[in-house]
């Protein structure tokens, strides 16, 4: 599958309902549209794929949101996202690319594993602290967040 990976149109809105499988809060996420940039992941004209890349420091970029359709997983849609996440942060400059996610989010900390990245630090009590409803995944609560860190 050819991706095509764009930046959201000042006029066109966010996909909420594919950001919101990443991140149950609507809160957060207009916290990072805000200050992030969100891309469109399209293959022949249909939407795969949405994540949004926000600058922390001047050497480090952090994807806050990344989301693939249900129906495109498991068909390299993410590796290929991530390989374009680093293609173009490492054009701009970054030195280190993070991703945060749940403790309990094992298929997402294997999958950024492959991506190279490696355990940064935890953010203990983060899912109970900045979130008004539980978040479940794979029948256990997220509490705490895991930061994982490439180098460029």
């Amino acid at each position: 599958m050819k991706l095509e990976i764009r930046k959201l149109g000042h006029s066109e809105k966010p996909p909420m309902d594919l950001l919101l499988k990443a991140d149950p809060s609507e809160e957060m996420i207009e916290k990072y549209l805000y200050a992030g940039e969100c891309y469109l992941a399209e293959a022949e004209g249909e939407l795969v794929g949405v994540f949004v890349l926000m600058p922390n420091t001047a050497h480090e970029v952090e994807i806050k949101n990344i989301s693939v359709e249900e129906k495109y997983q498991h068909q390299g849609v993410g590796k290929d996202i991530i390989k374009y996440v680093v293609r173009i942060a490492k054009l701009e400059g970054y030195e280190d690319l993070i991703v945060k996610t749940a403790d309990v989010s094992k298929d997402a900390i294997k999958f950024y594993e492959k991506m190279k990245f490696v355990y940064d630090f935890t953010v203990k009590g983060f899912f109970v602290q900045y979130y008004d409803e539980p978040i479940m995944e794979n029948g256990q609560q997220a509490v705490d967040q895991v930061v994982m860190r490439r180098k460029l």
